[in-house]
């Protein structure tokens, strides 16, 4: 299956808001820990935006998970004509 770029966007958002509140971590504190307002996450996890790599970065660090880890848990699956 194809994923079109707002697709994908809305995807990632909904696994990073999975992955946070599976850790116990309030959007609130989660945001103040890692040096972003409540709205950006809320922005980012609502799949409002996408995101600036930094962000991730600070996502990746916040969940304590590698950034390629949390990037592979979508499985998506590109060949050479999506590119």
């Amino acid at each position: 299956m194809e994923l079109d770029e707002k697709e994908l966007i809305k995807i990632f958002g909904y696994l990073l808001r999975f992955l946070r509140e599976s850790q116990g971590l309030s959007l609130n504190i989660f945001a103040y820990e890692n040096d972003m307002t409540t709205a950006t996450v809320s922005r980012v996890e609502n799949g409002l935006v996408d995101t600036k790599f930094s962000t991730l970065v600070k996502y990746s660090k916040g969940l304590g998970m590698p950034l390629e880890q949390i990037v592979s848990l979508l499985n998506v699956n590109y060949n050479n004509d999506d590119l």
